[in-house]
């Protein structure tokens, strides 16, 4: 091969690598970014797949059911795009004519920053791209955090903005796009929770094993929960579980953090190997030794 033919496509590589990686870091801090605000979310009115919803078009908003806190959250959505589940392709939402110019709005300025590849129409994609690109993009708007729903073949990909929450028709809170969570430095109670999850997943993989009964193993794992937990409710008791959460080696990121009502809470993210998923623990901050948790999200 001719030395400036080969310097060439060396060249060329180095370029969409770079442009690759960058994409990946944007994708990295967005993640770490909108994790936070999406928990903030599942802390306040109980965001979370199961709450029945209904998106309306008309009225530029999603109307979110919390039957179990008893609440009616109206969020208003600008939608990314759509994911077609029988070709495995992505649809963004400016281009799809299904979608109302006002909740697409914002998808033509964010394509414009993505490598040439994905700026197409649609495109072979998958889940976790396109989450990773929801998260990129409702970063870029200072959103709320975002959500994604399965209608019929398909799965909507879109960011929440403001967000209201009623009880009794009555409007008890307003949630203003951007993040509501205020960063903690100091990482003891983050370490207090690793030996928590590694004692428990001691347990659970003595039990997988077979090297401990379930009556044992269940005793043991109720004897650590109540090591930690200050808030001694069985409603909160654990379960045996294998593969375990727990394990340190599937857990990317760890947060200390707290909202603005004085609340702590540790949170860890962890890898399941299709997706990933954020759980929080919510920590007494008065609490002495090792008895600090009150709640889990």
């Amino acid at each position: 091969m001719h030395k400036s033919t080969l310097t060439i496509i060396l060249t060329m590589f180095s370029f969409f690598s770079k442009g690759q990686s960058d994409l990946e870091a944007k994708f990295s801090e967005a993640n770490s970014d909108i994790s936070l605000r999406n928990m903030y979310q599942r802390i306040v009115w109980n965001m979370q797949p199961t709450n029945e919803y209904l998106f309306d078009q008309t009225k530029g908003e999603v109307k979110y059911n919390v039957e179990e806190k008893g609440f009616e959250v109206i969020a208003k959505p600008k939608i990314l795009g759509t994911f077609n589940l029988d070709d495995k392709t992505f649809l963004w939402a400016d281009k799809n004519p299904s979608i109302r110019k006002n909740l697409n709005d914002k998808v033509d300025s964010f394509r414009r920053t993505l490598p040439k590849k994905y700026q197409k129409d649609k495109f072979k994609s998958s889940t976790e791209f396109n989450t990773n690109l929801l998260s990129l993009f409702s970063y870029q708007l200072n959103s709320n955090g975002f959500d994604s729903k399965r209608q019929d073949n398909a799965i909507i990909y879109y960011s929440l903005l403001n967000i209201k929450i009623f009880k009794d028709g009555i409007e008890i809170s307003v949630i203003e796009p951007k993040n509501h969570t205020i960063p903690i430095q100091d990482t003891q109670n983050i370490e207090l929770i690793k030996k928590f999850h590694k004692e428990k997943l001691e347990i659970n993989k003595g039990y997988n094993e077979g090297k401990i009964s379930s009556d044992q193993a269940f005793e043991k794992i109720k004897t650590v929960h109540l090591k930690y937990w200050l808030n001694e409710d069985s409603y909160f008791f654990p379960s045996l579980s294998w593969p375990c959460d727990f394990d340190e080696k599937s857990i990317l990121e760890w947060k200390e953090f707290k909202i603005d009502d004085n609340r702590f809470f540790v949170m860890y993210t962890t890898d399941l190997g299709w997706t990933t998923e954020s759980y929080a623990y919510e920590i007494d901050s008065d609490a002495n030794g090792d008895k600090i948790i009150i709640n889990e999200y």
